[in-house]
């Protein structure tokens, strides 16, 4: 199946019209959810887009921004706090016993990667590339949706440009 990019801006979002097809596989879609952007680097989303899924897709969809939210406001600021107390500790542990082995460091250092592997985890593999999300220039972007849903999304939208670089 052939997939594109879809860029929109913010401001178009309150005039698009959707064809009742899936933004992953472009097959039917029996129902709708109500997504909330996330946004790429940082930052919080106000952007909510209503888009055609089935319902095991919503389910995907609610499970992605819950998993991001998680990873945004816990992995990440742990990952953080604890990378920077292990290389303090093992930075004072060097100067101030430089004979003596300590253990907290290391353990700590091993969290920190354990983390990343966490945050890895969830934003490349657990969300899926379909999740909309917020990019520089205020608007949206939705990855790998099927060029026909694509070229249906233009149909419908004559006025809107759908297809721009970042």
């Amino acid at each position: 199946m052939d997939t594109a990019t879809v860029v929109i801006a913010r401001t178009d979002l309150p005039h698009l019209h959707l064809p009742p097809r899936s933004i992953f596989d472009g097959e039917y879609a029996n129902e709708t959810a109500e997504v909330s952007c996330l946004p790429l680097w940082r930052g919080d989303s106000h952007a909510t887009l209503t888009l055609p899924v089935t319902e095991s897709e919503a389910q995907i969809l609610r499970r992605s921004y819950a998993l991001e939210r998680f990873r945004r406001r816990v992995v990440v600021p742990s990952m953080l706090v604890i990378g920077i107390s292990a290389a303090a500790w093992i930075a004072y542990s060097l100067i101030a016993h430089p004979g003596r082995t300590d253990l907290a460091g290391p353990i700590a250092l091993f969290v920190v990667v354990f983390l990343m592997l966490v945050n890895l985890v969830i934003g490349e593999y657990l969300v899926p590339k379909q999740y909309p999300r917020i990019v520089r220039g205020d608007r949206i972007r939705i990855a790998s949706m099927p060029n026909e849903v694509i070229r249906e999304w233009e149909h419908l939208n004559p006025g809107v440009t759908l297809r721009e670089r970042l």
